[in-house]
């Protein structure tokens, strides 16, 4: 995959350069022509201009308008051409790690209450929502957020959306046009507002008396245009009183009607783009179930989406017109504008406003599930994992996405409704094996891949007690939080309906404390039903395994030329070593 990445960023390499060449050699022409204007109209200022010379200067203005429309659409394309190649650039740096300067980090998502999206490293600086991330429109990034937070799909709407991540994963060039596409809209718009702007009010309509007030500009023209040539002095009081009552209507609509109007133009919304992204998935043939009833959504009752919203930028453009004062005053005074815009945007709305909030839906799911191919495209150790109904996670060769896979050791795991102890050494993986069973989990309950060879997970919530911070506020300090939120765990896991992520549960207390505590939050878990993973520096803690339901396992490390070597493997049996003295006496803090 990572050649055809390469290929479509030399392709866009040259393309940018010839662009840039082309874009230089027509400004400078646009500048050689308005030299030869000048002078023409200097030539004529000084000599008279003469018919040859007015046809002249006549000419050599076509041509500039001619070389400005050409310099213009060679822009476009150099934007364009820009666009796709950090696209597809993106998916190089995914590969190569370096994707730390994406911009969208979702952080406004950061929820530190959230079941596991906080612990998980979610969303934020190099997150998961970051790496994966490549919905362009508000709609898609929504849904894509809903997902990795919340996902509540049943076990059949799971293995549909997996099939629809698979079928997608196929069509690469699919997913970069759409984000191609969604690129030249405006992410940063509200959604739900857009919506509401195309949909009007509840119970909107098109006044009968507007359609034919639409005639009343028609008449007065041929009235006011024969007055004006006949010179007939009697209809003058007629023409003038025509004049004014376009006056007072267009006053009345100016006061009264135009606030609908100046809602769609001051939004600013780049309603036209929409077109080709919904022109591209009209286009497109689905074979799954799922991708067939997203695009349902956008192609009901004959009517074709892309169409429609070309049909309601034209409608966009002439409220637009509005925008220019004088021009609105003449458009008003002679043609009645407002009324005319007015008609046409409740006209567009009365045939679309019960579908359009589908339309968008429908954009969303799709750019969601396209985010949650991203995996297959940049990671050669993905799969599509199996969820079943067993409490038990079975994967081989299991690693965390976010670790790039020049540095990443991967894992097997083999855990059948057991609640697994890692102990282990400081910096030896404990914490990021915890994070690489609940990552993977947030993706696959969503229906995405996975960063494994291969894996089956169950279909269970997942609660994670990681981070836990002190609130001054609120009077609680961070021992309390961590309590207050392993109850939440112990309620959550009620009946086996929840894995939990435990990491050095209750480090904020005494040792004694901290194991009969941990020890008794353990039991509590398993007379539950509960399945899961804690991590402990502890190695008391490890005594409480019985090999049944709570099993011993471990991260370790050996000593080479004094330097510790870590080899990031999960291994059967309690930790045999430590390491806490050896790294204070290396860094000079004990001798």
């Amino acid at each position: 995959m990572r050649r055809e990445f390469e290929i479509e960023i030399k392709e866009c390499d040259r393309a940018i350069e010839d662009l840039n060449r082309n874009h230089k050699r027509l400004g400078n022409g646009k500048l050689a022509v308005l030299a030869v204007i000048a002078a023409m109209v200097v030539l004529g200022i000084t000599n008279g201009f003469g018919f040859t010379l007015c046809i002249g200067i006549l000419a050599f203005f076509e041509i500039y308008l001619l070389l400005a429309v050409i310099h213009w659409k060679v822009e476009k394309l150099l934007n364009e051409n820009t666009i796709k190649r950090k696209i597809n650039g993106d998916y190089i740096d995914r590969m190569d790690g370096n994707w730390g300067h994406f911009s969208d980090k979702g952080d406004e998502y950061i929820d530190r209450s959230h079941n596991y999206s906080f612990d998980l490293d979610i969303f934020g600086e190099n997150s998961l929502f970051q790496y994966l991330n490549t919905t362009k429109t508000h709609y898609g990034r929504q849904q894509f957020v809903k997902d990795l937070t919340d996902p509540s799909y049943d076990l059949e709407k799971i293995k549909n959306r997996q099939k629809a991540v698979w079928e997608l994963s196929s069509n690469k060039n699919f997913t970069v046009d759409l984000q191609f596409y969604g690129s030249l809209t405006d992410i940063q718009g509200d959604g739900a507002a857009l919506i509401g702007l195309l949909k009007g009010e509840a119970g909107e309509s098109v006044h009968p008396l507007t359609r034919y007030l639409l005639y009343l500009p028609i008449f007065s023209t041929v009235f006011m245009l024969a007055v004006f040539f006949m010179e007939v002095s009697a209809l003058y009081i007629p023409a003038a009183s025509l004049l004014a009552i376009h006056v007072l209507l267009g006053l009345y609509c100016f006061f009264k009607l135009s606030g609908d109007l100046n809602k769609i133009t001051s939004a600013g919304y780049k309603i036209g783009e929409y077109a080709r992204i919904f022109d591209l998935i009209e286009r497109k043939t689905f074979e799954c179930d799922e991708l067939k009833s997203i695009k349902s959504k956008i192609i009901s009752d004959d009517i074709k989406v892309s169409a429609a919203i070309i049909e309601l930028n034209f409608v966009i453009m002439k409220i637009d017109a509005r925008r220019n004062g004088l021009l609105f005053f003449l458009l008003n005074l002679f043609f009645l504008w407002d009324y005319s815009c007015l008609y046409s945007l409740r006209k567009w709305r009365g045939k679309y406003q019960n579908y359009v909030e589908g339309w968008f839906d429908a954009l969303g799911q799709l750019e969601s599930l396209l985010s949650f191919t991203n995996l297959s495209f940049v990671e050669e150790n993905a799969c599509i994992p199996e969820i079943t109904e067993n409490m038990a996670i079975v994967g081989e060769g299991i690693g965390h996405p976010l670790v790039n896979a020049s540095q990443r050791v991967n894992n097997n795991v083999s855990q059948n409704n057991e609640i697994f102890i890692i102990s282990g050494s400081n910096m030896s993986g404990k914490t990021t094996f915890l994070r690489t069973i609940g990552v993977n989990m947030v993706l696959g309950l969503a229906g995405g891949f996975c960063c494994g060879e291969k894996l089956s997970l169950p279909k269970v919530d997942i609660a994670t007690s990681m981070r836990n911070f002190d609130n001054l506020a609120a009077g609680v300090s961070t021992f309390y939080a961590e309590l207050e939120r392993v109850k939440e765990i112990i309620n959550k896991c009620k009946g086996g309906k929840a894995i939990f992520l435990i990491d050095e549960i209750f480090r904020g207390t005494n040792s004694k404390d901290r194991l009969e505590g941990a020890a008794s939050v353990l039991k509590n878990l398993e007379a539950e039903g509960a399945m899961g993973v804690i991590t402990t520096h502890d190695l008391e803690l490890c005594n409480i395994a019985d090999d049944m339901r709570i099993v011993n396992y471990s991260f370790n490390e050996r000593y080479e030329n004094n330097e510790i070597i870590f080899d990031y493997k999960l291994t059967k049996g309690k930790s045999d070593t430590t390491n806490a003295k050896f790294l204070m006496n290396k860094l000079g803090i004990i001798e």
